[in-house]
């Protein structure tokens, strides 16, 4: 095991009061990151976490106590068109855990009218400070922003990246490109990062089913070190609103 997976995992082992000999990736999915690939995308700043497996750390009641404890009064409830909103973070998170997810650490600016801020910086002023931003002129989002954006930009903008990266070797076998799940997104920010949380603005984050269609939500803080916000999104009035970080995972 590498220097930071044992670290990572031992943050994971503490915060959820595991036994020290507790396996948390399952076996068929043992990772190995070659060093020119991890090099490559610290450029990104791209960090690897494990998700510990369901047997390690199930999505019980004491778990969604933990990581959500301030999530909308609707939470658990059935909803008109579809499945609770604990029912679609259960069934999506299902396919990460106990694997290894590359979850880009970014900066996300504050809001200010219009987002018209760059990821990178805590006001997001400079407009060059974003790894991403010769992607997005690349993929049509001209602005340089992540912010004013729709579904079909974002889809260019996922397919110029892992297109690039393909060809340069930088993502791992059997990996790809795409925007930070929810439940990653809160897992890594609630135990790794609760600097995410300083800044109101939300992310996008979005599950796939089996057919390949996309239910996106708005991820987010309720207050500093909290990651309890997720809403879903509907319309690109209000995609536009919000920013998006990435993730690598598992095809």
């Amino acid at each position: 095991m590498s220097n930071w997976q044992e670290d990572r995992t031992e943050k994971l082992r503490a915060f959820f009061g595991l036994d020290a000999g507790r396996e948390l990736v399952a076996a068929a999915s043992k990772f190995e990151l070659r060093p020119e690939v991890d090099e490559g995308l610290r450029h990104f700043h791209i960090e690897w976490h494990v998700v510990p497996s369901a047997e390690a750390v199930p999505l019980d009641d004491d778990y969604f106590a933990r990581l959500y404890p301030a999530a909308p009064r609707d939470f658990m409830k059935t909803r008109e068109h579809g499945h609770s909103y604990r029912e679609q973070i259960l069934n999506g998170h299902a396919r990460h855990q106990g694997r290894v997810i590359g979850v880009e650490t970014t900066l996300k600016p504050h809001y200010l009218p219009g987002n018209r801020q760059f990821y990178g910086t805590t006001y997001g002023h400079d407009d060059a400070a974003d790894p991403f931003a010769p992607y997005m002129g690349r993929a049509g989002m001209m602005n340089g922003m992540r912010y004013a954006h729709n579904y079909l930009s974002l889809r260019t903008f996922l397919g110029v990246v892992n297109e690039d990266w393909r060809a340069r070797r930088l993502l791992p076998a059997g990996y790809r490109a795409t925007v930070c799940p929810p439940a990653v997104f809160n897992l890594v920010g609630a135990i790794f990062h609760p600097e995410w949380s300083e800044t109101e603005t939300l992310e996008l984050g979005f599950y796939r089913d089996e057919q390949g269609n996309a239910t996106c939500f708005a991820v987010g803080s309720n207050a500093p070190g909290d990651f309890s916000y997720v809403n879903e999104v509907e319309g690109e009035t209000e995609w536009s609103l919000m920013g998006f970080r990435l993730a690598l995972v598992p095809e």
